[in-house]
This record gives structure tokens, C-alpha cells and sequence, in this order.
């Protein structure tokens, strides 16, 4: 039995998908090159796509019975006379929603719903039923409204098993429900299957991201397939108009129930169904004669409501035993004969698989299940023939501006395991005496064949008869088996934020940006202050719907690297060459992270006006580009090779900084203001000194808490906020323990870069103590050489007290005691003299055609020139540095022409320059 056999009960109502945009696209995945703009709203595949904010939410909404059909067929819409009907279905107020799953990036046609529960009235109700919503795919999606457009053309059915938690209570009273609790007997399951359609994927909308749904519910034999209708399939034909979509029936007693809930197509998105004059169901006498059985009311006053498509019609002797042996189509009458627009094969067979979407770590096994009936009959000693065929995801995988990596190989990783060789290509196997095959499936190791996107996806076609499918040719998503296999994975002994987590989580914070209203998995602060949430959604099952990863694309072995994270939650461990390489490469591109907030500040100053505040930033600014030298000449001397301006090189603005320093941080791209320099610019140069006295008077027991944990060596991470200062003391210990091992030797000085007219040294690296001196150089010029003095080595102002300069408005001096104080003279700062610029421009969507659009690309443009030259000078080039610092300050003249120009965005502000690259053109 299944939802299509009496007793039946419909509903209708709305749904709700809310699903992260953001991975459509295969290339978002890529976090190297990932751009911040990839989190907004686009047009098409464009920016973060249609709903980037998404939160993977599945439910039900307003959902109500609409009558309900008992076994010898009569039907009731009276609550009067069967209180079900008018209940709601799925009014469960205290969990978190469903969510909805793509599989892979690159097969989102198999989208599943997990976590989710289904219940007839309240829980707590006397009269009832519910329970857990097994873990299924959509089935048979099709363009259901050909004039709209992805996603609201789009319909499909989800059928699966309602598993009860709540039995079915108050039988007593309902009429359907007596005969239902009858049909399960003993068993805990019922049958349930929804169609879905009319979905709003327009943003402007009040009901985005809502839709239409019609259902129906039965009761469920342990025997029969949860996922689809083991019966009567009926196949569109082929060119004719309006189309329509497989349809499913199934003989009951004297009964033959047919489901065209999936298989009408509409007027509109969610609309009405579109006319096909007088449609009837129909099969044939031997001789060939047609044969109607009856007709579909489809035009009835809201009759796809009411019945969720199914109609059942009346079996006369005679017919049942034609429709046991002939095929079904549905027809339209006329007088020049018959037009079929669907019809069943000629010779009734079929062959599916139930469950058709499957996940593997490497070792697994699973098992596919597959049903082949001829005429609705069990089909015995059968044989189904199968192929790899990963076609099916060719679309998706080239569906945003960048194509992602290629699906299906190696195919070398899936084996089937008792399957035989099919001499004419590809494997079978045959059913048993009861129609049913099974299939083992096996996983081994596919490597990292797409790089960015973990595992790989594979698709295998399936047939009845001893010639298995061409590739290509079956399309349906739902009719071939959908494999995820992920990469195999080693977990280290103590992972680490830098090289483990952080890769890891900084993908899910890309792909779902909704998150970080609670928790921003890609800085490390963030993810500490809610460790104890994390590691209770890390240890939940899979089908709970607090399990974090909402795509369930996270292998075994690395979920349980981050829970044993999470329990000892390492920074990072420099014990190796090339972990220390990785932590130099994050130095680099701490340096470069304050050189776009600073430029743009100073950018800001309306020429001649704040000139002494302007002089301070273009002295910190310089200072930076001679860190980010120390930094490269370091990494080069150890056989390192810098990488500037590759994809991820870019922090996002808004944003923390690189490597998760200075945990809560977040720095802005503002014009220059005391409030940006005091609240972002003094705080990424704080010294540590500084923070921990900061820290101290917040938390008296601060020193008694990091002495315990460092008995017990556990990490103080979540005591102290790492500053810059403090990473480059761990490089500088790694520097020394892996030289003095003989692990690293320095040299490569003709590769470093050696010509600096600023002030500080630019060090070219021969040895252990340049490469300690050159991190001293940044560690005083940006945090002072102790605690008492704020100059650095030159006698220059460290950039920390720099910056507190302009927000005291005066200059630090030294007290004839020997202290400092800001009694010098003034240092003035009008905001008057500052242009009205807008906030983080990097991600302003001007005006298309606007002279601030064509400003803004232009600087964009300039700045990755910039990059691509620095890139060049610390890679065979040393000598270009110059020139490099020189493209920099044209891009001021650039920068002061954005700042005069209005956004055109009626908003009183102007445009401000764009930090981005264009990863295309790379």
C-alpha cells in the first residue's frame, strides 16, 4: 500500500525553501577565489545569485486537510461528518525546521530534505499522528510553467515515510482514520507524497521563497519502495503540446488510482492547470481497440487542491483484467482519433530504484534497491543493466560564469561488488522471484579530483535488459543512482586553526553567509566564543536538523577532526617547513589586509585640508608595504615563493583580519574619521602589552586562569586575543627552533628585494638573525619597542601611537619624568575636510553605466596591476619595488576622482575606491 490507495488523505497548502544561493555556483566553493560580492543578491548567475542569505529552512505553512477517501471509495470534505478534515498538517512549533540538501554542487537535481516531521494536528492533540520525515530526494523535476523562469517554472514530488513518533490516535472519531490504523496493522510508518511547484524566487516579493504544495498521505507496507509508486508508470509522449510529466497509477481491488500531481502543467507559476480539452484515462481490448476507463475532472473548481492530482476510477471486471495486461495512456478524444500525451510502455515493463541518492567515505558500502514490474507486476529473473554515466551533471557544473570542475572521474573509485560484467558494456544484475534486485555499491578513495569541492560526484544509468543504457540518454535525475564520494582523509593528531579548521570552516562561512548572524565560522574569535554551541551541532546525527552543515557535504573523518578541534583547540603549530612557509604567507597578507583600509582613509582627505593626519597615515602606509617586504624577503630566503594577488588574497571588507588575529575585530572600509581610526586602526596595532592590560581589568582573574591552562597545557586562546605582535613571536620561535635543526638554511638573495628609501631597513636575508631582526623592524614599528616607549627603532612614533595622535589631537611627547604624554601641540581634525565617501564601497553595486561604476572599475583595475606587479618584484623581480610603490600613489589621483564623485545611488554620499580583482582575467 502507499499514499495512492485508499485510505487516503489530502492536503494542501503552502511550503517554504530557503536555500543559500551562494553554492549554485561550483566556482563559489573555490574559497581561494572567492569575492565578497559573492554574498550578495544577483541577476541570474550573477554576485551570490537569487537568495544568498538563505537559511537551508524547509517547512510546511498553512498546510490543511482537504478531504479524506476511504476504502470503498467515497470521499469526504465535511469536518461535520470525519473531524480530520480541515486539521492542520505539520503544526510542530517546538523544533528547529527541516532542511533542504543539494547532494553536490555539481547535482543539485537531487535536492533532499532532512531533518523534518509531519504531524495531522498538534502534538499534543487527542486526534492524530506524526513523526520523523525519512531522509528523501525530489523526484521528477520538469518545467511545469515553460513561460516562467528557474526557480518558479520548476516542479517536482517528494514521496518518502512519515516514521511515527505519535501513533495514530482517535480512531474512535474519524472514519479515516479506523480504516487507516487497519491498513498499518503493526507497522510504524506511513506513506507520504507532496508535489511542489509555483516556487517565488523573486526577492521584491511578499511570498519569496514560498510556494504551492499538494499532498496525500496512506498507509505504508513494510514490502513495498518508500520513494516511489511500485505500480503503473506513464511516460509523456514525446512533441506533444501542452507536455506533460510521468504520471504513476496503481490497481486497488476494484480501483485503479492515478497520480497526475506531478504531471499537469499550469497557466501561471503556482496557477491554474492548463486546458487539454477532454482528457481520459485509456488502454486497449487485444484486438487494439481503445478502451477509456474514465475521465480526469482536472478543470473541476479547485480540483488540484482538493485531490492533489489523484483521481480513482472504477474498475469493471472486464477492464481489470485488460488494464492487468494492456498499457495505460491518457488521451484526448476526437474525431480524427485518439491524441495520446502519455502513455505507458508498450510492453509495461519498468525498472527504479528506491533510494537513488547516496553518500560514501572511502571503505563504504551501500546498497540500491530496485523494483521491475511488468504491468504493476512483479517482474522475476529480470535482468537490469547499468553504466557510469555522470552526463546528468555536465549543466550544473557549467552553469555559472566560471565552469566548475568536472564530475564522474575517476571512475575507478565506485565498484559493484557481486555485480557481473556485461559483455556488451557496463554491469547487471537480476531481480528475484518478488521483482526486487539489489546492487552493492563500494567506495574507495577518489582522491581530490576537483580541487576545491571535496570527493566527487557520480551518476549510473540503469535498464531493463541485458543492454545497459547509452550515456546520456536517460536525463531524469531521479531515474539513475546520484553517488557522492568524499576525498579520503587522515586525522592529525592535534589539528589546528590555521591548517585544519580554518580551510574547513572558512568554506561554510563563504557558502552560507546567513550564519554569520550567529557565528562567523572564518575568524577564529568568533568560532571560540561559540566553541560549546559548535561542538553540540558538530556531535548531533545527520538527520537532526541542528546538524550544522546544511549541505551534509562533510566527510566522517573530518567531522570528527573538528570535534576533536573543538576539544583541544590549537592556533597553530609551527614544527615543520612548510606550516612554517604557510604561516609567512598569512604575514604577507596580514600586511597587505591594512594597506586597503588606511589607503582609503587617507584617500578620503580633501586635498589641503587635515594634512597632518594625512602625513601620519601615508607614514603607517609606507611602513606597511615595508612589512609586507620583510615579510616576502623572509619567506624567499627559506625557499618560499610569495603569492600576491592570487584569489583569497583580498581579505573581505567588511571583515577580520587574516589568520584570525585579533579575535572580534572587524575592519571597515570607511573615509577618515576619529572613530575609524580609534575603533579599527589603533586596534589592529595594539600591542599586547596594552591588550592584555585592556583584558585584565575586564577579568581580575585573567593571569590565574592563563597559568592554570598553561599547567595543564591547555591554550589560553580563550583568554587572549591574539595581536599581530604575538603571530610574529611565533614565527620567530619557529625561524629559530628550525634553524637550529638544520631544517632551514636562508639565502636566495638575489631573489629578495633590497632597495628601501623610507624610513626603517628593508633586511635582505642571509641568516637566523636577519630574519629575527627584520621581525623586530615590525613588531616596533607597529606596537613600539616596550611597553614604556612608544617609538620604535628609528625613533619614530609606532604606528599604534601614531594613530592615538590624531584621536587625542595632540602629539605625544616625553614628561620631563621620563613618561609620555599628548601635550604636544595640536593635531587637528576637521570633518569638513573629509569627503562624504561611502562605507565599504569594495561592496557597492553602482549605478550600471554610472560614472562612479566606471571610476570604481578603473581604480579596480589599476590596484590588481598593482598586485600583479608586486607579485612579479618578489618572484625573479626585485628590482621592480619601485615602480610598484609608484603605481600606488596614481592610484591616489584615481582614489580623490571616486571620492568626488557621487555613488548615484540618491543617497547625499560618494563613491569610494574598490579593493577587488578581477579573477577572471588572471
Amino acid at each position: 500500500m502507499s499514499y495512492l490507495q485508499f485510505p487516503r488523505l489530502i492536503f494542501s497548502g503552502k511550503f517554504q525553501a530557503d536555500p543559500s544561493t551562494v553554492n549554485n555556483d561550483p566556482e563559489h566553493f573555490n574559497t581561494a577565489r572567492f569575492q565578497p560580492n559573492y554574498d550578495e543578491f544577483g541577476q541570474g548567475a550573477s554576485n551570490g545569485w537569487w537568495n544568498p542569505k538563505g537559511t537551508g529552512a524547509w517547512r510546511f505553512k498553512d498546510c490543511v486537510v482537504t478531504q479524506v477517501e476511504y476504502l470503498d471509495g467515497s470521499v469526504c470534505d465535511d469536518p461535520n461528518l470525519d473531524p480530520v478534515v480541515g486539521m492542520p498538517i505539520n503544526s510542530v512549533v517546538d523544533r528547529v525546521e527541516g532542511k533542504l540538501v543539494d547532494l553536490d554542487p555539481e547535482q543539485q537535481m537531487v535536492s533532499a530534505i532532512w531533518g523534518f516531521q509531519v504531524y495531522l494536528g498538534a502534538k499534543s492533540s487527542e486526534i492524530g499522528f506524526g513523526g520523523d520525515y525519512a531522509v528523501a530526494s525530489f523526484g521528477d523535476i520538469w518545467v511545469r510553467y515553460p513561460k516562467g523562469s528557474p526557480d518558479s517554472f520548476f516542479g517536482a514530488y517528494y514521496q518518502s515515510v512519515i516514521q511515527l513518533k505519535k501513533g495514530i490516535t482517535g480512531a474512535p472519531s474519524s472514519r479515516y482514520l479506523q480504516e487507516l490504523q487497519t491498513a498499518t496493522g503493526t507497522g510504524n510508518e506511513l506513506s507520504i507524497k507532496f508535489n511542489v511547484d509555483g516556487y517565488v524566487d523573486d526577492n521584491t516579493q511578499v511570498d519569496f521563497t514560498f510556494g504551492r504544495v499538494t499532498g496525500a498521505i496512506g498507509a505504508q507496507q513494510a514490502a513495498e519502495p518508500r520513494q516511489f509508486v511500485s505500480g503503473r508508470t506513464i511516460f509523456a509522449t514525446p512533441g506533444t503540446s501542452p507536455g506533460l510529466n510521468t504520471a504513476y497509477a496503481t490497481v486497488q481491488n476494484n480501483f485503479l488510482h492515478l497520480d497526475l500531481g506531478n504531471s499537469l502543467p499550469t497557466t501561471s507559476a503556482g496557477g491554474p492547470l492548463q486546458s487539454f480539452g477532454n482528457l481520459m484515462l485509456a488502454t486497449e481490448d487485444s484486438a487494439g481497440n481503445t478502451v477509456f476507463l474514465g475521465t480526469v475532472p482536472y478543470a473541476g473548481n479547485d480540483w488540484y487542491g482538493r485531490t492533489a492530482g489523484i483521481v480513482s476510477f472504477p474498475l469493471t471486471p472486464a477492464n481489470k483484467t485488460l488494464v492487468g495486461n494492456q498499457p495505460l495512456s491518457l488521451v484526448q478524444p476526437g474525431s480524427g482519433g485518439n491524441t495520446a500525451f502519455a502513455s505507458e510502455s508498450a510492453n509495461g515493463q519498468y525498472v527504479r530504484a528506491d533510494q537513488f541518492v547516496f553518500r560514501f567515505n572511502p571503505t563504504e558500502t551501500n546498497m540500491a534497491t530496485l523494483y521491475a514490474t511488468k504491468f504493476g507486476k512483479p517482474m522475476p529473473n529480470a535482468t537490469i543493466s547499468f553504466q557510469m554515466d555522470s552526463s546528468n551533471m555536465v549543466g550544473q557544473q557549467t552553469q555559472g560564469p566560471l565552469a566548475g570542475p568536472p564530475a564522474g572521474i575517476p571512475t575507478s573509485a565506485v565498484t559493484f561488488p557481486g555485480a557481473l560484467t556485461n559483455p556488451k558494456g557496463g554491469f547487471q544484475v537480476k531481480t528475484l522471484s518478488n521483482g526486487i534486485a539489489t546492487i552493492s555499491i563500494q567506495a574507495t578513495n577518489p582522491g581530490n579530483p576537483r580541487g576545491y569541492i571535496d570527493g566527487q560526484v557520480y551518476g549510473v544509468a540503469y535498464q531493463l535488459g541485458p543492454v545497459a543504457p547509452a550515456v546520456g540518454a536517460i536525463q531524469n535525475p531521479s531515474q539513475i543512482l546520484n553517488l557522492l564520494v568524499f576525498s579520503g582523509y587522515a586525522i592529525p593528531d592535534q589539528p589546528t586553526w590555521i591548517e585544519d579548521v580554518q580551510p574547513i570552516f572558512q568554506q561554510y562561512a563563504d557558502l552560507y553567509p546567513v550564519m554569520k548572524r550567529i557565528v562567523d565560522l572564518g575568524n577564529y574569535g568568533s568560532v571560540m566564543k561559540h566553541r560549546s554551541i559548535l561542538k553540540n551541532v558538530f556531535s548531533t546525527p545527520e538527520s537532526d536538523p541542528n546538524y550544522m552543515p546544511v549541505t551534509r557535504d562533510l566527510s566522517k573523518p573530518k567531522r570528527e577532526m573538528l570535534l576533536r578541534w573543538l576539544d583541544n583547540p590549537a592556533y597553530m603549530n609551527l614544527d615543520s617547513v612548510p606550516q612554517l612557509m604557510q604561516a609567512l604567507q598569512t604575514a604577507i597578507e596580514l600586511e597587505h589586509s591594512t594597506i586597503p583600509p588606511y589607503l582609503t582613509a587617507m584617500y578620503s582627505i580633501i586635498p589641503g585640508q587635515n594634512e597632518e593626519v594625512a602625513s601620519l597615515i601615508r607614514g603607517v602606509v609606507i611602513e606597511e608595504m615595508l612589512h609586507m617586504s620583510l615579510a616576502c624577503n623572509i619567506l624567499i630566503s627559506i625557499g618560499g615563493s610569495p603569492s600576491i594577488g592570487q584569489p583569497g588574497f583580498i581579505p573581505t571588507y567588511p571583515g577580520g583580519l587574516p589568520g584570525g588575529l585579533r579575535n572580534g575585530l572587524t575592519v571597515n572600509l570607511k573615509r577618515c574619521s576619529i572613530e575609524q581610526i580609534r575603533d579599527c586602526f589603533m586596534q589592529i596595532e595594539m600591542p599586547e602589552e596594552l591588550l592584555l592590560q585592556r583584558m585584565r581589568r575586564m577579568d581580575p582573574n585573567l593571569d590565574a586562569k592563563m597559568r592554570a591552562n598553561a599547567l595543564s597545557n591547555s591554550p589560553n586562546m580563550e583568554y587572549a586575543e591574539y595581536t599581530i605582535g604575538w603571530f610574529y613571536d611565533q614565527i620567530k620561535a619557529a625561524l629559530t627552533n628550525l634553524s637550529d635543526s638544520g631544517q632551514i638554511t636562508f639565502g636566495n638573495a638575489d631573489k629578495q628585494v633590497s632597495e628601501w628609501s623610507g624610513l626603517g631597513k628593508l633586511y635582505v636575508i642571509n641568516s637566523l638573525q636577519d630574519a629575527l631582526n627584520a621581525i623586530d623592524e615590525i613588531k616596533d614599528q607597529g606596537e613600539g619597542t616596550d611597553a614604556k616607549d612608544p617609538k620604535d627603532g628609528d625613533g619614530e612614533l609606532a604606528h599604534y601611537y601614531k594613530y592615538s595622535e590624531i584621536v587625542e589631537g595632540r602629539q605625544l611627547i616625553q614628561t620631563p619624568t621620563g613618561g609620555w604624554a599628548y601635550t604636544g601641540p595640536q593635531i587637528p581634525f576637521d570633518p569638513a575636510g573629509v569627503y562624504p565617501m561611502i562605507d565599504n564601497p569594495s561592496l557597492v553595486a553602482y549605478p550600471e553605466g554610472s560614472r562612479a561604476a566606471l571610476l570604481s572599475q578603473m581604480f579596480a583595475e589599476s590596484y590588481q596591476a598593482l598586485l600583479l606587479s608586486l607579485h612579479d618584484t618578489f618572484n625573479g623581480n626585485p628590482t621592480n619595488l619601485r615602480a610598484s610603490i609608484g603605481a600606488m600613489y596614481s592610484m591616489g589621483l584615481q582614489a580623490v576622482e571616486l571620492m568626488q564623485t557621487p555613488t548615484g545611488l540618491n543617497d547625499g554620499l560618494n563613491a569610494g575606491p574598490k579593493f577587488k580583482v578581477n579573477y577572471e582575467q588572471m
